[in-house]
């Protein structure tokens, strides 16, 4: 089922124009999420980021985030899914100079959740890295040009993903996902302006703070063989380890027993359906203490 602009239609349906600014300038956000056991998963930290995307390229939602939340749920009812796939995308919308933004345009749809295999997860996988870089890349937009074609090269490497470094050598995030790495039992992760705050690595930053010192200092690739354990995070993927960096593999080139820990802490979490807002300081008008407070499962 999709939504465009006020109106609930079937998928042969859903239509926008060749005009949108989407197609013609690639202007446009979007946030993704996934259910569990039918229900979105962090549902309003999302809604919380795409709104913080919009307006830092300069476009305005046309509802308020509690009836765009409705409209979500009105999709993934006519859907009729057991596990949902939810985008949610705000274009550029027609546009009189087919360049600066007029009307923007709001998309909702639903479709059937498609697990990863599952020797991704109990094998770990392959990543490769790339020089090319994401535009903007505190807001979650829909260039993913430099994502595509690091992914095409990385298949040299076998890659499932492809690391973003930077002009300091440092490894960033994935193209679709955060970055995580355990070297001498910290865990590592970047938190610079130069990634994106993904709603799944907070969740597994404040399950795993209790258990292991965090740093979000950036690692250079160089120290790459110095790795102990690594894994990506994401909606879709969730936790998935990483046994090879370009031609690099990571230890023994096996899932650890860390990466094995944080994936557990996070299957019970996402089962327990019981999630407390995050309240991510990026998302905040006002930044809460809370921020960096360790997650609790409910009793």
């Amino acid at each position: 089922m999709y939504y465009i602009n006020g109106q609930y239609l079937k998928e042969a349906e859903a239509k926008i124009s060749v005009l949108d600014l989407s197609i013609l300038r690639g202007f446009s956000v979007f946030d993704y999420l996934r259910t569990y056991n039918g229900k979105p998963f962090h549902l309003h930290e999302h809604l919380l980021r795409l709104k913080y995307s919009a307006e830092h390229v300069g476009l305005t939602l046309p509802h308020p985030l509690q009836e765009i939340e409705q409209i979500i749920l009105n999709v993934l009812k006519q859907s009729n899914l057991s596990e949902a796939s939810i985008k949610i995308l705000l274009t550029g919308g027609i546009s009189p100079d087919q360049f600066i933004p007029i009307a923007p345009s709001l998309i909702v749809f639903a479709y059937p959740l498609t697990p990863y295999p599952s020797h991704y997860f109990t094998e770990g996988i392959n990543v490769a890295t790339t020089h090319l870089s994401r535009s903007l890349p505190t807001s979650k937009t829909t260039q993913y040009t430099s994502a595509i074609v690091a992914m095409q090269q990385g298949k040299t490497y076998s890659a499932k993903e492809v690391l973003y470094l930077n002009a300091q050598q440092e490894l960033l995030e994935a193209t679709t996902s955060n970055f995580f790495a355990i070297k001498n039992g910290i865990l590592h992760t970047c938190d610079s302006d130069e990634v994106l705050i993904g709603i799944t690595r907070e969740v597994v930053l404040r399950l795993a703070s209790p258990h292991f010192p965090v740093s979000t200092r950036a690692l250079h690739y160089s120290e790459i063989p110095d790795i102990d354990e690594a894994f990506i995070t994401a909606s879709n993927k969730e936790v998935m380890p990483i046994i090879q960096i370009d031609s690099t593999p990571i230890k023994e080139g096996k899932v650890g027993p860390s990466t094995k820990k944080i994936m557990e802490l996070f299957q019970n979490y996402t089962q327990n359906c019981s999630w407390p807002d995050l309240h991510i300081a990026r998302y905040q008008t006002e930044p809460l203490q809370a921020a960096t407070k360790p997650l609790q499962l409910a009793d």
